[in-house]
């Protein structure tokens, strides 16, 4: 199971696109972290993984370090392996946490939206400053301590002019091991901000594949994942969003959301469907799992299908409203990236080239 603790509505930043709502100094006891993690730990037999969120999770240090420890030792009493994880914004990322977080076993994600030009368009201080320092210092400190860091970069019409010079600072300046690129699906995109995420999904395409004629693996997420839907012929199953029935989210309330992006201000009892002290509410949680998927009739013969992220529930709640319908631009964004991905793996696996196809072939 994948439990999520958003650990706090407080946040230090800004974000312009953040979908958490309006931010307040409500952060969760200890008490609903205890229930939550019983809560989940009674329901699966499988890894738990314990994410962190908010939020910014770092504001609320301590709670983060006590539900750690209190994992792991009802995960070690119950025999199930823990994986903990954290998405920070890394303004409040020291080397004394962030050694902790190591030692602890955590993978960790960093929010920062590319460089200085790009990020200060859209994350700034809550106080209008920009951030764009603060954030550099920890991801510095991230990536010296995890090999596997995740930057996630989100891109908007604000600020997609940027994107393919923000890569190659986060890449060849910065050093990072692996760029996830998130759009904002949840505001309008001008044709013209279209073209420009076109044109710079096409050079990040040429950069990816001269990192690897380099000799330098690399991975951009939106061209990874889907030449691994090539090669396995799409998405299997456990690939998809597990929304409600192996992941929830908590909010600080106690009450549980299918998904961390559903908590926001933790009001819409539409998608709420229980709490940690009651239970799942089993009406709407059996409606919500029964109307998962992809109902838009036009996706129906699509070759693209299987290859396409038509089932995360929550990008198309947020996007229309229904968990089973696909807005306009989700279809725009992958079938760009299936397309741009291909002509990277075409290029790639023709040349035979040797950092290719150990990292997705195994030679």
């Amino acid at each position: 199971m994948n439990l999520t603790l958003c650990l706090t509505h407080d946040c230090n930043l800004a974000c312009t696109y953040c979908y958490a709502g309006k931010k307040r100094r409500d952060a969760m006891s200890r008490h609903v972290a205890d229930t939550a993690l019983e809560f989940a730990i009674e329901r699966t037999t499988e890894p738990l993984q314990l994410g962190f969120f908010g939020g910014e999770p770092l504001m609320e240090w301590e709670l983060l370090q006590y539900a750690t420890e209190q994992a792991e030792a009802a995960t070690k009493r119950s025999g199930i392996r823990l994986l903990p994880t954290v998405t920070t914004n890394a303004t409040l990322l020291t080397e004394e946490r962030a050694e902790w977080l190591a030692e602890h076993g955590f993978f960790v994600a960093v929010s920062i939206d590319g460089n200085r030009a790009m990020h200060d368009i859209t994350r700034p201080c809550g106080s209008g400053a920009s951030s764009f320092d603060a954030t550099l210092r920890g991801l510095t400190i991230a990536r010296d301590h995890f090999p596997k860091l995740d930057t996630v970069v989100v891109i908007d019409p604000s600020n997609i002019g940027h994107l393919s010079d923000s890569v190659r600072f986060l890449a060849d300046e910065i050093g990072v091991p692996r760029i996830s690129i998130n759009p904002n699906f949840y505001t309008e995109w001008p044709e013209s901000a279209l073209n420009a995420w076109t044109d710079a999904f096409g050079a990040l395409g040429d950069f990816y594949t001269d990192r690897f004629r380099a000799g330098q693996s690399f991975e951009l997420n939106f061209i990874n994942s889907k030449i691994i839907t090539r090669l396995k012929d799409g998405y299997a199953a456990c690939d998809r969003c597990s929304f409600g029935e192996r992941e929830i989210a908590v909010a600080p309330s106690g009450n549980i959301y299918p998904c961390e992006r559903l908590v926001a201000e933790d009001r819409n009892m539409e998608v709420c469907i229980g709490s940690v002290f009651d239970g799942f509410d089993e009406g709407k949680y059996f409606g919500l799992l029964g109307r998962r998927g992809n109902r838009n009739e036009e996706c129906i013969d699509c070759t693209l299908r299987e290859r396409c992220m038509n089932w995360c529930g929550c990008i198309n709640y947020a996007t229309t409203g229904q968990i089973n319908q696909v807005a306009g631009i989700v279809c725009f964004h992958e079938q760009l990236a299936i397309r741009e991905a291909d002509r990277v793996g075409n290029a790639l696996y023709a040349e035979n080239n040797p950092a290719f196809l150990k990292q997705f072939y195994y030679v």
